[in-house]
């Protein structure tokens, strides 16, 4: 992958999930509703992550997991490095907060789920808790639904790849089933950014240069600018996914990044003074946004002053963000010590 295109893909995903962070934490209850534009683009972030998830993928397997073994290693221990510390601060957040005030969260903006919550947590490890919309995530951590569609774009397209046969076409087909509708759905956003790598990698201009950056920079506006006013207009829902809108933000961002590595060889210098930064910042991406939602619920309620207040805003916003880097560096280093466990299972 070009080193440009790939700080540049770092630069986004992080921008991605901070707006998720910063959208989640925009409400009246939570910091007076400061960021509150930023809640508009909290389904388009996650479309982002969507192509992202799909143009990483093909990188991996075209260049370094070349097996099913190899990819089924590295997909398992990336995910549960930083899964198995969200569900712990997910379980310790939600129960101090429930002994703290538990009608802010059963009767609060998310809406804490019913029953008990055990369940919840078990499929939510195994990454199937929005399987045909089941929708049980675990706690106040709303985030997780996200999981199960990009486990089961995983688990499909490693049949794809890796098994030849009847037995490819048997298990894909099957996968599709179980999934359900809405994951489905979105599937081909998904594969929007699996192709997307393979143009890359050809390496050659397809246009005009200033034409591709003037594409590119065009559907960046397109996808700030027009992505609210599709999703207020165009609300046809399917399985509580708005198609219209998805596919909209979809292609937008796919074709921005299909023309930005011409814009990049003007602004490419900016990336590389930034380059340490960038790679550690995007590093704590997949914690950001696992990690926040019920540190966020928690931090209000610690604070003992208004979510308006600029005291509350720094404690949710600041304390968030310290647990995030604290833990989130670490989470990331366990992905070695799990690979080492599951390796053997795969042998």
């Amino acid at each position: 992958m070009n080193r440009l295109t790939s700080l540049y893909l770092d630069v986004v995903r992080l921008t991605a999930a901070m707006i998720v962070f910063l959208g989640h934490s925009s409400g009246q209850a939570f910091t007076g509703g400061l960021f509150w534009q930023l809640g508009t683009y909290l389904q388009t972030a996650v479309i982002m992550f969507f192509v992202l998830s799909g143009y990483v993928i093909a990188f991996v397997t075209d260049t370094k997991e070349k097996k099913l073994s190899d990819y089924s290693i590295a997909r398992i221990s990336r995910l549960l490095s930083v899964v198995i510390p969200a569900l712990f601060i997910t379980a310790i957040c939600d129960y101090i907060g429930l002994q703290i005030d538990p009608s802010f969260y059963i009767d609060g903006p998310w809406g804490y789920p019913e029953g008990n919550q055990v369940l919840n947590y078990i499929l939510s490890f195994f990454l199937i808790q929005n399987l045909h919309g089941l929708a049980l995530n675990p706690g106040i951590n709303g985030p997780f639904w996200s999981l199960s569609f990009e486990f089961a774009y995983y688990f499909i397209f490693a049949a794809a790849l890796f098994l030849t046969g009847i037995k490819r076409f048997a298990i894909i087909v099957l996968a599709l089933l179980i999934s359900g509708p809405a994951i489905v759905a979105l599937f081909p956003i998904w594969l929007m950014g699996y192709f997307l790598y393979f143009l890359h990698k050809s390496n050659k201009p397809f246009i005009n240069q200033y034409l591709e950056i003037a594409i590119s920079i065009t559907c960046l506006l397109l996808l700030i600018f027009a992505s609210p006013w599709v999703r207020d207009n165009f609300t046809f829902a399917f399985y509580g996914r708005y198609l219209i809108a998805d596919y909209f933000e979809a292609i937008v961002f796919t074709l921005h990044l299909l023309f930005v590595p011409s814009l990049l060889i003007k602004l490419g210098h900016i990336l590389e003074a930034c380059s340490s930064f960038i790679r550690w910042t995007a590093s704590l991406t997949f914690a950001l946004y696992l990690f926040h939602r019920p540190l966020i619920q928690l931090f209000v309620l610690i604070s003992p002053e208004e979510p308006s207040s600029w005291l509350t805003r720094a404690i949710v916003l600041l304390g968030t963000l310290a647990i995030i880097i604290t833990l989130g560096r670490w989470s990331e280093k366990q992905k070695y010590t799990i690979k080492k466990l599951i390796t053997p299972l795969f042998k």
